[in-house]
């Protein structure tokens, strides 16, 4: 109880949205936590990160990413990938987007933290997982005019 009380007030003092949904994920032990302290909100905070790929319908998951790392730290050891045939998914040619509340995109940065990113006040956490999606640059305009389509025809249709 302590912990979970530490853990919203450690998430609201940071700006950081979260929000649940009626079938979140089954993650075994992967949590959002502060650690190394879980009653001490001024330790730091660690989120479940799901890289995905859409371009390749790949994805790479993470189960502790640091408040305080950056994407690029982390795409320092996931690229290239066993699957990246073509050489597009590297550290220097990939750009980073997440969802925003209202449904769009942001970039991030690769040498920004997760915090500033979390912190902004415009994405939110679902359902204890970060979303970030990995576009290789040349792709990316394209992916980011499919994703819009697709959204505005979700819209559309009422669903969510």
């Amino acid at each position: 109880m302590l912990e979970e009380q530490t853990l919203r007030a450690a998430l609201k003092a940071r700006n950081i949205k979260v929000r649940r949904t009626a079938q979140p994920p089954e993650m075994e032990d992967a949590k959002i936590a502060l650690v190394p302290d879980p009653v001490d909100p001024t330790s730091s905070l660690t989120f479940p990160t799901v890289l995905l790929y859409p371009l390749q319908l790949e994805s790479d998951f993470i189960k502790a990413f640091g408040e305080m790392d950056s994407i690029g730290d982390h795409l320092a050891f996931m690229l290239p990938t066993p699957w990246d045939q073509t050489g597009e998914y590297t550290t220097a040619g990939v750009e980073c987007y997440m969802e925003t509340v209202t449904g769009g995109l942001v970039k991030v940065g690769r040498k920004v933290s997760l915090l500033k990113v979390l912190g902004a006040g415009n994405v939110e956490i679902v359902d204890e997982v970060v979303n970030i999606f990995v576009v290789p640059k040349a792709k990316a305009a394209a992916w980011i005019d499919e994703f819009k389509r697709k959204k505005a025809a979700e819209g559309k249709t009422g669903s969510d």
